[in-house]
This record gives structure tokens, sequence and C-alpha cells, in this order.
């Protein structure tokens, strides 16, 4: 098996990314980011793929889930599997896969001619609207295909919806290549994952993935949320490895990432949290956000740690100690994750 090299990428907002598909002078196949959906009306230069052929089934009522793609059944997935290496011959050798996230992973080159190739796939991509307006299908599941116009060559993003309905989610493939239809390659690249994922689905390896399987959202209960941000929040699971509990002016999050040791980075307080050691910091730059992280172990056989971070954010309300309330938070939280 190939070794998996983390994708050490700045993470940008995707509608940036989409402008700069516009101007030309950004390397697209090269930039991977944390999300890539933004709502409909906030994009620009993209362009909804016409129907395919027998392809239309329209938004419609909300798919039924299958199995295959709960967020339960997606999580220990290693998303470097996915790729359809026969297909990828057509550009030319298979470059190494880079790993961005438990549910992401990134392949980097360029084809035969020299032009820059990047194919990235992302499970529990949440989606909002694309959901509703899906109107194409791959492999039986209701599929949203945007095309991106990028000078010298095209981008396009299959959305393959998993769950439907409220906290939609969706198998993403992003793909960059100067060919003739980027979409229809890009949508033979989702077809093979799909049915990997429904047949034969590709966990993490054994040792790896220790946090995948998690969810998030289960390592708080409700009154424990309420005593921290506030009765009446909401819950909201963002991706796979993130949940979010929030009222208006107060956030908590708990998230799951494969990173760096959080006691590598700059300005961080060491705090010990129920006799183990974590690393605290405040940012204050838009508003008080305080983040405790730790370490649960490390990821494979590389330089990366399976990494916890809860953050306290005080958006709109004034006093909140969001440093103590997220070391309270991250003391309870500890205790829940399986050692």
């Amino acid at each position: 098996m190939r070794r998996l090299r983390r994708l050490r990428l700045a993470l940008i907002p995707a509608v940036l990314l989409l402008s700069a598909g516009c101007a030309g002078s950004t390397d697209l196949a090269k930039v991977t980011f944390e999300r890539t959906t933004v709502p409909a009306a906030e994009r620009e230069n993209v362009v909804a793929s016409a129907p395919g052929t027998g392809d239309d089934q329209g938004g419609g009522e909300p798919q039924a889930q299958e199995a295959a793609f709960t967020p339960e059944a997606l999580r220990p997935i290693d998303p470097c599997a996915l790729l359809d290496e026969a297909e990828f011959a057509q550009f030319g050798d298979t470059p190494e896969a880079m790993r961005a996230d438990y549910s992401r992973c990134g392949y980097y080159g360029v084809d035969q001619q020299g032009e820059s190739v990047g194919l990235t796939y992302t499970l529990g991509d949440s989606v909002f609207s694309e959901a509703e307006q899906a109107s194409q299908e791959v492999a039986g599941l209701k599929t949203h295909v945007q095309s991106v116009d990028g000078d010298g060559g095209g981008m396009c993003f299959v959305r393959v919806i998993t769950t439907d309905g409220e906290n939609a989610k969706s198998l993403t493939i992003q793909l960059t290549a100067k060919v003739d239809d980027v979409c229809a390659t890009g949508r033979e690249f989702a077809e093979h994952a799909v049915e990997l994922v429904r047949e034969d689905p590709p966990h993490n390896a054994e040792g790896t993935g220790l946090l995948a399987g998690l969810d998030a959202c289960e390592t708080a209960e409700a009154d424990e949320v309420a005593g921290w941000i506030g009765d009446e929040h909401r819950q909201h699971a963002y991706g796979l490895h993130d949940c979010t509990w929030s009222r208006t002016g107060v956030e908590l999050q708990v998230g799951f990432r494969i990173s760096y040791d959080p006691a590598d980075a700059a300005d961080v307080e060491e705090i010990d949290l129920a006799g183990a050691t974590a690393y605290r910091v405040l940012d204050g730059n838009v508003y008080p956000e305080c983040k405790v992280s730790w370490a649960h172990g490390p990821f494979g056989d590389g330089a990366e740690f399976e990494v916890v971070t809860v953050s306290m954010a005080d958006i709109l309300e004034e006093g909140v100690d969001t440093c103590a309330l997220a070391t309270e938070a991250a003391e309870v939280i500890k205790t829940r994750i399986p050692a």
C-alpha cells in the first residue's frame, strides 16, 4: 500500500476558490479546502451541467437512506482507497495519495501533456441546496453535478447524495483536468467509488483511524451542553467528524482531525486535562474563541496524530469565559473517547 502523506495546504473557503477559477492565476488542481459547499446564490462561474439522457430524477422527495451510506458506515472508510486507477491511467501514472483528513484524500499531478490534474474524494461532505437541486443520478443515487469554467482547463464537482433531507451529505468528487468533458470523467470516478462503498467498503488499515469511526455528537449529553451554552441550543453534524451545538451568539464544537501534534503549535498554553496534557489557545481576532486540543494517539506510521479539539466561541454575547467553558467541556468529552 502506498505511503500516505498529509496534505499540508491552506484551507480556503470554497467561494474564493471558485472565484479564482475565473482569473486563471491559481493552480486549482493543487488546492483542497475544508468546505466545498456554499449556497448557490453565492457562487460565481458555476454552471450546473445539463441533465444527461435518462439520468434526471429532479429534486423530488428525499431518497431513502441506503445502509452502506449512513454516516456510521462511512466514518471508518479510507478515502484514499476509492480511486479507480484504471480510469486515472488516461492522465498518466497515479500520483501518491495525499490524505487530508479522515474523510478526504486527493491525488495531484500532471497528465502526459504536462497539464495539472487534481482529484479529491470527500466522504460525508455536508451539502445544502445541492441535495434539493440534484437532477442527475450516479449508480442509483441522485447526484448534483457542477462544472466550473476555468482558464486552460476545467473543474467539476460531482456530489452523490448519500444522506438526503435534513443534514444532507454527499460523496463529493472534485476533478480538475484538461479533458473534453471533465464532468463526464468525474462521474466515472464517482460511480466507481459508490459501487466500491456499496459492495466492498475499504476500511482504514488496522492500527489507524482510532477516532475515525466515532460520532463526535455522542461525546456530550444534551443537559451538559445546556449547562455550557444554555437551553434551546441546536445540534448540527458538519461532515463526519465534527459536531456543533449552538444557540444565538454562543457555539460549542467538537472535532476529530488527522493533524500535527498540537504541542507543536505556536502560542499555546499547556494545561492539565483530567491527568493528561492538553493545549489551549484563545483567539480573539474576530470574536473570542478558545480551543483545547490534545493528541489522542499517532495516526499510521507517519508524523501525523489523531487530534481532538474542543472549542467554545462567544460570537455575539459579551462576558462569556470561553476558555473556562472549553476546558470544562473538554474534561467531560475526553472521558467519552475510548483510549
